[in-house]
């Protein structure tokens, strides 16, 4: 019998998280032609300082300049693709305080990049999400590493990684949205983890360097956040996740709660997002892949989709390992990249 998907977990594998191995990888691919407007309104970007001036005859590179107010980022852990750092963000808008860990690509302090903007990544770590991201630890997912290595190899963007908490109690199933009686994560997520990048580091105008990923839960979460806001996140990526709210949290939600934070529902309105939606085909774990099938029929353009189906893969951490350089070099493909000086 297959397991209920609501353990919303990663699980490990059965030896190790790391040893897991794969047959194969079969690609399905379906991308909408993107026309016509989005049918949400994009919302207004914060205010921004101007980039400094370049010399005469030089275009300046793309950038938007930290605004402030500056967030106290200390030293959580380091990896072999450099330092995670941290803070405690207290959200203005949603009244949620929880922890936003932040990874710093080498080029960021790169002298070529001083007056540059970069990519950021937003990622939704699986599980409940509680105080935790596993993003931000390389012994669970080596994002950083895999990112440094293939940066080296200009197969893929310095992008700013961003890893906030999903969850604030394991009692409360927020679904990353904003439910009356519960903590708003949706606003914390969408708005607040936002708006405290943009505050602290050199960042691309516009949406088109925002980028947003998520594992399981926090797959549910990216796919949703991008929908709902595509005015501010231009591409989404899901791995083993779903698509309509599955709460745990009883009675707080009523149906029209549900409805107004489902991206089954979302997608109709045909947002300008592209999207990038992965599964394994394992038999056991086959609901992960008939749900994004599913989800790929209701897409119309200028929405696009692109489906990847992992030959043998399940919903575990080996399975996603093995997806990392793919899921970068999407991203890579699918957002805008710093512009070096000179």
């Amino acid at each position: 019998m297959e397991p209920r998907r609501r353990t919303r977990g990663i699980g490990a594998a059965p030896t190790t998280k790391l040893t897991a191995t794969l047959a194969g990888v079969a690609l399905v691919a379906s991308t909408a032609a993107a026309c016509g407007s989005s049918g949400a309104k994009a919302a207004p970007p914060p205010s921004t300082k101007p980039a400094p001036a370049t010399p005469a005859g030089r275009a300046a590179p793309p950038v938007e300049m930290p605004t402030g107010p500056k967030a106290h980022f200390t030293f959580s852990h380091r990896t072999s693709g450099g330092p995670i750092m941290v803070t405690t963000l207290k959200g203005a808008k949603s009244g949620v305080t929880g922890k936003v860990w932040v990874w710093l690509p080498p080029e960021y302090k790169d002298p070529r990049y001083a007056r540059s903007g970069f990519p950021v990544l937003m990622l939704y770590t699986g599980n409940t999400g509680v105080n935790y991201n596993f993003w931000a630890h390389e012994e669970v997912e080596p994002m950083q590493k895999t990112a440094v290595q293939m940066e080296k190899r200009h197969k893929a963007h310095p992008f700013i990684m961003v890893m906030p908490v999903l969850q604030m109690s394991t009692g409360q199933d927020t679904e990353c949205s904003d439910i009356p009686g519960m903590p708003k994560m949706g606003t914390f997520l969408g708005d607040d983890v936002y708006r405290m990048v943009k505050a602290n580091f050199r960042t691309l105008p516009g949406r088109d360097g925002w980028g947003l990923g998520g594992a399981s839960s926090g797959a549910f979460c990216a796919v949703k956040l991008a929908l709902q806001h595509p005015g501010r996140y231009r591409s989404a990526m899901s791995w083993a996740g779903y698509f309509e709210p599955e709460p745990q949290a009883g009675p707080h939600w009523t149906p029209q709660q549900m409805r107004a934070n489902s991206p089954v529902e979302m997608v109709k309105k045909h947002p300008d997002v592209r999207l990038y939606l992965l599964a394994g085909d394992r038999k056991l774990f086959r609901s992960d892949k008939e749900r994004i099938v599913a989800f790929q029929r209701l897409v119309r353009p200028p929405t696009t989709v692109q489906v990847r189906i992992q030959k043998n893969g399940g919903h575990y951490t080996a399975d996603l390992q093995k997806l990392l350089p793919d899921i970068l070099g999407w991203f890579t493909r699918n957002l805008e990249a710093p512009v070096p000086a000179g």
